[in-house]
């Protein structure tokens, strides 16, 4: 009976859903414990490549560039474990809490 009563209980609130906001602009906030966004402070890597080792799920890739090594993140491999971030000596890998990762092409999701 119990069940039947949640169910009207959940129908007499009405609560509302939400579109979701493609314009990036709709104002949700993450917790501050959210992992989202890998990001990559260039000036403080050294290109050791122990992030890419450490990745559980192979989704950092060192490439060469210009300045020398560099780790390059694929967010549609990525399981946004942290496991990089706290692997790496220099500390220049870090991950925000931006919500907003759905895109249309996949090529976004690669961190350069």
């Amino acid at each position: 009976m119990s069940v039947l009563r949640d169910i009207i209980e959940r129908k007499a609130r009405r609560v509302k859903i939400r579109r979701y906001d493609f314009t990036g602009k709709g104002g949700i906030e993450a917790d501050p414990s959210y992992r989202g966004r890998v990001g990559l402070k260039r000036e403080l890597c050294i290109g050791c490549s122990i992030c890419e080792k450490d990745c559980p799920s192979a989704a950092i890739l060192m490439v060469q560039d210009e300045k020398g090594k560099r780790p390059v993140f694929s967010l549609d491999r990525c399981m946004f474990c942290g496991q990089c971030k706290e692997s790496c000596p220099t500390k220049a890998i870090y991950i925000s809490s931006e919500l907003l990762l759905p895109v249309f092409d996949r090529r976004e999701l690669e961190v350069r």
